[in-house]
């Protein structure tokens, strides 16, 4: 059964084909894709790199997975508030992941945004909500996006040692890859990584996989950059 890609995986696949010339078609899941280009078919398993931490429980997630809840908030707060912070002002939340009774957060830190931008003025503070650390800026300008309320997320479980970061990602996916791509039987596999962990550039990349000595079946490892680059990981 053809399965369809998803927004991000679209993306990488349409990277890799302006990179290699090349056209591409849906795959089975596995793989999530084939690309023909040179006269030749090769089969591209499509991954994400993202950071990952420790929750509470002491197990290992994707950082995604605590700092979603933040983001989402912060949509939610755009959209109540984009019509209510003056014209000509915004607004960047700095709040620290995973979140604490999200609901009860959003409510008082939609209270302390109107007041904050009623001063209509550059302005700064540091508040706790429900436990939650929170910087709320206050800006005049308008930002490219039209947004009025930008969220970001400081991690407080992320490790700040980036190359090991960077280890660990690309042993988890490629591991995990392994297993998944088991029974295919393309002649050429091809495995397609999008670098979500912006903090680490291409040369840390290729560092941590000459590092890597796990037996893996794919002919290419191919790392994708958020502005379309393709950089080979591994593979000729």
């Amino acid at each position: 059964m053809v399965s369809s890609l998803r927004e991000d995986e679209q993306f990488v696949i349409e990277a890799l084909c302006a990179s290699y010339n090349g056209s591409w078609r849906v795959g089975e899941d596995p793989p999530d894709a084939y690309m023909t280009f040179q006269g030749d078919e090769v089969a591209v398993e499509i991954s994400i790199l993202t950071q990952h931490v420790i929750d509470k429980s002491g197990k290992v997630v994707p950082r995604l997975s605590q700092d979603a809840g933040v983001l989402h908030m912060c949509d939610k707060i755009e959209e109540e508030l984009k019509n209510t912070i003056p014209s000509g002002v915004y607004v960047l939340l700095a709040i620290s992941a995973p979140l604490n009774k999200i609901r009860q957060t959003k409510a008082d830190l939609i209270n302390e945004i109107k007041s904050l931008v009623q001063k209509n003025a550059p302005n700064e503070e540091v508040i706790e909500i429900n436990k939650n650390k929170i910087k709320i800026q206050s800006f005049l300008g308008d930002r490219p996006s039209g947004n009025k309320v930008i969220g970001v997320v400081p991690n407080q479980n992320s490790s700040a040692d980036i190359f090991a970061n960077v280890q660990f990602i690309l042993n988890e996916r490629i591991n995990d890859k392994v297993t998944k791509c088991s029974n295919i039987q393309h002649r050429q596999i091809w495995l397609a990584l999008f670098n979500d962990y912006w903090l680490a550039g291409p040369d840390t990349y290729k560092r941590a996989m000459a590092d890597f000595s796990i037996e893996h079946p794919f002919d290419k490892i191919c790392l994708i950059l958020g502005n379309k680059e393709v950089h080979n990981l591994y593979g000729t």
